[in-house]
């Protein structure tokens, strides 16, 4: 069973903090929303571990295990991490609560406000990327380097990105695939199954028909 919550009192790179009980990995794989997060995973029987999650590029399936406790630390799409300090830090801790992991992440995390507002400007699916890059008041090479810099990912992949989760969040409203195609910023119907393959690995329809995927393309994340 998983719970999520935001909090006001999070570090600036937080976004919000999760908590898992139970069987993981059992609904499915994990679908690409432009965030990483900070895990701790507590099993019966073994150590406690920590893990900083990869910025996935496609669906990623999670170990078939069964967690006593699992909490995590999402952090803000863009945000930098110093991995091997912030782990390094946590595996001092002789005990720990959210707050004491939360004062390690403020020191091992930062969040480039350039970078910030780039990713916002970007998931404004009205604006091309040039046109992004224009309203942030620098021109498109500078906007490709920064974003490559700071997360090693180009405009292009954020794009795509935020016009995929709106879709997958608004999938329910969709009467007419064609239309709901065209109105979600693709070419055509083909042009959006093929992406839905490429970042979810279902079809349009089948994503609608799956709770877990709807549920985490409603999770707080990019875009």
């Amino acid at each position: 069973m998983q719970h999520k919550q935001t909090a006001s009192s999070l570090p600036e790179t937080l976004a919000q903090v999760w908590h898992h009980s139970g069987q993981l990995g059992a609904s499915g794989p994990i679908l690409p929303d432009g965030c990483r997060d900070l895990i701790v995973t507590e099993v019966e029987g073994q150590r406690l571990s920590w893990q900083v999650s990869k910025l996935f590029d496609e669906p990623h399936q999670p170990e078939h295990i069964t967690v006593k406790r699992m909490i995590g630390f999402r952090l803000k799409p863009g945000a930098q991490v110093n991995e091997p300090a912030l782990l390094a830090a946590l595996n001092g801790l002789k005990s720990w609560d959210q707050a004491s992991i939360c004062e390690r992440l403020a020191e091992h995390t930062n969040l480039n406000k350039r970078v910030s507002e780039a990713l916002g400007c970007i998931a404004e699916e009205q604006l091309s990327i040039a046109a992004s890059a224009g309203a942030l008041g620098v021109t498109l090479k500078t906007l490709q380097r920064t974003l490559a810099r700071h997360t090693s990912r180009s405009p292009v992949y954020w794009r795509q990105l935020a016009r995929i989760r709106k879709a997958a969040r608004h999938i329910e409203a969709a009467e007419n695939w064609a239309d709901f195609a065209l109105d979600n910023g693709f070419s055509d119907q083909a042009h959006m199954t093929r992406e839905f393959q490429r970042w979810f690995g279902t079809s349009p329809m089948l994503f609608a028909a799956n709770t877990g995927f709807k549920q985490q393309a409603q999770s707080v994340a990019f875009g």
